[in-house]
């Protein structure tokens, strides 16, 4: 599992904050000139990102900014994990340079997502997160989603991180 964590964490370094990759699927034949992908489309995006889909219930193509939640595709035990964000039905970013080890789709309004990051204490077995969670709103910001919220560090040693 280490080493599906670290080649999943092997992304470009980044500031933290929503992360802007070219669509898998960019060129999706079967997405609709007029409205965004369907569900099923949408997740394709993420699987051919190397994620399973693990929750989609914050996907609505109608929505300015939604999200589709997805595990790393190899994991055996269910980290890490991204967001995937979609502007108008059409695949945008993810919620940050590196994995987290989970998140979670809480709510969503028209231009706004809040995802919960359990977090962790240096000496955390990844099974058991003791720092309790933090809730990040990720806001449309008119060309591109913002958090609104710190977003916890991913570094293993730091207090309160995300991994």
């Amino acid at each position: 599992v280490a080493s599906a964590a670290a080649a999943a964490q092997a992304s470009p370094a980044t500031a933290a904050g929503p992360v802007a990759t070219e669509s898998p699927a960019a060129a999706s034949p079967t997405a609709s000139a007029a409205g965004g992908l369907t569900v099923a489309e949408a997740a394709a995006v993420v699987r051919a990102a190397g994620y399973s889909p693990a929750d989609t219930s914050g996907y609505d193509p109608d929505r300015t900014l939604s999200v589709i939640v997805g595990m790393l595709a190899t994991s055996a035990d269910g980290h890490p994990q991204r967001a995937f964000f979609f502007h108008d039905g059409h695949y945008l970013a993810t919620d940050a340079a590196m994995p987290s080890a989970t998140v979670s789709w809480i709510w969503s309004t028209d231009d706004t997502v809040a995802l919960q990051y359990q977090l962790y204490r240096p000496d955390d077995p990844q099974c058991c997160p003791t720092a309790g969670a933090a809730t990040v709103r990720f806001v449309w910001a008119g060309t591109t989603v913002k958090p609104i919220d710190p977003l916890p560090s991913a570094d293993w040693e730091t207090p309160n991180s995300r991994r």
